[in-house]
């Protein structure tokens, strides 16, 4: 059977992921932007959007059991968002729709090869992400639109990789030898341009 490097197809999604450890007792957000933000240190609840091209990430924190509301402040209007429970949430505030999900390390780590009928799985999966036809809380895949929040994991440690944060190609299993949890996430552009390059590859 043909095997491929993963940095051949490391561009794909993986569905799975084992989970580390406890959640703390809070909730964290992360935020990617097309502009820059601006946080109001006497009130984390609110951000300031100065819309531009430029990417933009931000991790907040909130502590405690009650739901938090986030205003974001943009030339278009304000707009809040509810993080009614304890987890790590994303907020899309960029231009384009976000895909992605957990990252399988598996017990050892990124697998170093993976065999054809495996990408034709990943290549198959990832087209229906991108329209956004399987993006589900059961697969821990997902789909985000412009402007829209998604709880991602009901863990508050877990690690949100954007456009621009590679996948560590080696990690360290906690305490009880599991994997820690990590989601990554494209745009929706960048993702359809990156499968379309890896097909061109495959049929040479």
């Amino acid at each position: 059977m043909k095997l491929l490097t993963l940095s051949t197809a490391c561009l794909s999604l993986s569905l799975l992921v084992a989970c580390s450890g406890e959640p703390k007792q809070g909730k964290t957000l992360v935020v990617y932007s097309s502009g820059k933000m601006q946080i109001d240190k006497t009130k984390p609840e609110t951000i300031t959007l100065e819309p531009s091209n430029q990417h933009n990430e931000e991790i907040l924190t909130y502590s405690g059991e009650g739901k938090v509301t986030v205003t974001v402040k943009s030339p278009a209007g304000d707009k809040t968002y509810e993080l009614p429970d304890n987890g790590t949430y994303l907020l899309n505030l960029k231009k384009d729709t976000l895909i992605g999900g957990a990252v399988n390390f598996g017990n050892t780590g990124m697998p170093k090869n993976i065999s054809t009928v495996e990408l034709e799985h990943i290549i198959d999966s990832t087209r229906q992400l991108i329209e956004g036809k399987n993006a589900s809380d059961a697969n821990k895949t997902y789909f985000l639109t412009p402007g829209s929040i998604k709880k991602i994991t009901a863990s508050e440690t877990a690690k949100i990789l954007g456009p621009y944060n590679a996948i560590p190609g080696t990690i360290e299993a906690d305490k009880d030898g599991k994997a820690p949890e990590y989601y990554k996430f494209f745009t929706n552009p960048d993702k359809r341009k990156a499968l379309d390059e890896l097909i061109l590859r495959l049929q040479k």
